[in-house]
């Protein structure tokens, strides 16, 4: 009768040990879950960080028409995500546009060439931001490997005086936003 009892305890205290450690790894398991979520989101926040810094460099700058260019072909990757809009002296009949997120001049979409990708969006400034709202549809269109590559190559073309993009060139630029204030790409205005 000894070992019965004997084998019961033991028994009893094998069950009880496993129920301590299911417990024990349950807990680990779910704050481990915690965490790795907070990992997870922490790792989102900073890649968008670096999406959004090379376009960082356009934030009310001065900038060249060569960083323009980089720009087109840096970002042609991403269609559909953002969008480039640029105003040369050629567009505008030799005038320079002016694009001033302060008193909304200069924000009427159909002035620029549209890079990277298309919008039927309007323009617009709020809170000393360039604003890109939705027009019809979507926000920003996808646009083929072989547009973005011709878009590319008339913006490098002397011959097309109304898209060439000058490297030397002095170009206004500010970031676009859209109406959640999300960052959605340039918009560049040559400058006399």
């Amino acid at each position: 009768m000894d070992s019965n009892i004997s084998k019961a305890l033991w028994l009893g205290v094998s069950i009880l040990l496993f129920i301590a450690v299911v417990t024990i790894g349950l807990s680990v398991f779910g704050s481990m879950k915690d965490a790795s979520a907070a990992a997870n989101d922490s790792i989102n926040s900073i890649a968008q960080s670096m999406a959004e810094e090379d376009l960082r460099a356009f934030d009310g700058k001065e900038v060249k028409g060569d960083q323009v260019l980089g720009a087109i072909n840096n970002l042609s990757g991403r269609s559909g995500e953002v969008i480039v809009l640029v105003a040369t002296l050629g567009s505008n009949s030799g005038r320079s546009l002016d694009l001033d997120p302060y008193t909304s001049s200069g924000l009427s979409i159909g002035r620029y060439t549209q890079y990277v990708s298309e919008t039927d969006g309007t323009l617009s400034a709020q809170d000393n931001c360039v604003i890109l709202s939705n027009g019809s549809g979507e926000l920003m269109r996808s646009v083929s490997k072989t547009v973005r590559d011709a878009a590319r190559r008339d913006a490098e073309n002397t011959n097309l005086a109304g898209k060439y993009i000058n490297p030397a060139g002095r170009f206004r630029s500010y970031l676009i936003y859209d109406t959640n204030h999300v960052i959605r790409g340039i918009i560049c205005a040559q400058v006399e």
